[in-house]
């Protein structure tokens, strides 16, 4: 497991769009805990890979990871991976520090 902070390189032409990409990946964070309360594991499959997408496409690797280790737990519908996996995804947005190229 990473350690906390990560620090996240991401291209300075995004720097506008981050305080919107926290807020929708918190929101989802929501609702995967939802999902995983109601043993969702569809939606959580589909969150996790979302997660995995958004994270890898905006430059935050840690977040990739940890979507994809969100997609693979809920298709194995593993619910102890699933709160361990959805609890470091929000820490990690809680705590990743970004820093600007370009």
């Amino acid at each position: 497991m990473p350690e906390y902070p990560e620090v996240e390189r991401i291209p300075s032409d995004l720097e506008e769009l981050l305080d919107r990409f926290f807020v929708v990946c918190r929101q989802e964070v929501v609702q995967m805990r939802d999902a995983l309360q109601g043993r969702d594991y569809n939606t959580l499959v589909r969150l996790g890979h979302t997660a995995r997408g958004t994270g890898s496409g905006y430059g935050f690797k840690g977040m990739g990871r940890i979507g994809h280790d969100i997609e693979l737990a809920a298709l194995e519908q593993d619910s102890d991976a699933l709160e361990r996996h959805v609890d470091s995804l929000a820490r990690y947005l809680d705590t990743v520090q970004v820093e600007f190229d370009g």
